[in-house]
């Protein structure tokens, strides 16, 4: 299965102060590329406990361009992709405000939530933090860096797939009964840990 992990770091508590971006291509169930980089977020803001999270200072991305001047370098990895995050009630909605910000379209792609799927995956696990989970699963990195959160989130998504000899994000979406995440020019449907049910119209059988 191909997907890009993506993960997020902010600034403050809004949404558009991104300051740092992590990536993590996965072709055919490997790890072809992994990608951080630092943002100049607009306001230029930071919050203590932001900072306190990530380890991002000011003086770290002042000099860096703005998540608009990367967006031509970001677009590809994400633009017709099968997208992944952890929490990514966060990441897309970070992802989508932002673009709004600069009035960029938003371009088109399914994804999914790792932290939903996990708690399909593994309802025994008392806590599907991302530092917990991976350590439940062997897997090391450096937790709230965007470049290893990205990484951890794939490996988590390939640890998945081949527990359950999936293949498909179509096998994804049958296996666990979720709902797989859109979002194109204009629009953002969430993805959900369980499918709604269609609802019967009055006087159909």
């Amino acid at each position: 299965m191909d997907f890009v992990a993506i993960d997020f770091e902010t600034a403050t508590s809004s949404f558009t102060s991104l300051c740092s971006m992590g990536i993590c291509v996965v072709e055919n169930n490997r790890i072809t590329e992994r990608k951080g980089i630092y943002i100049h977020p607009e306001p230029f803001e930071f919050n203590p406990y932001n900072i306190k999270i990530h380890g991002i200072r000011p003086e770290m991305v002042e000099h860096m361009p703005t998540f608009d001047r990367y967006w031509h370098e970001i677009k590809p990895y994400i633009a017709g992709k099968t997208v992944i995050a952890h929490n990514a009630s966060f990441d897309v909605v970070a992802l989508c405000a932002t673009l709004d910000m600069f009035g960029i379209p938003y371009p088109e792609f399914n994804y999914l939530c790792t932290v939903k799927l996990s708690q399909k995956a593994y309802p025994e696990l008392r806590s599907h933090k991302l530092n917990n989970l991976c350590d439940a699963l062997g897997i090391k990195f450096h937790h709230h860096q965007a470049y290893d959160d990205a990484y951890a989130c794939a490996r988590v998504m390939l640890r998945i797939l081949e527990d359950y000899s999936l293949f498909t994000i179509e096998d994804i979406e049958e296996c666990f009964d979720m709902e797989i995440g859109r979002v194109f020019e204009g629009c953002h449907i969430k993805c959900r840990k369980n499918k709604r049910k269609s609802r019967k119209l009055p006087g159909n059988n």
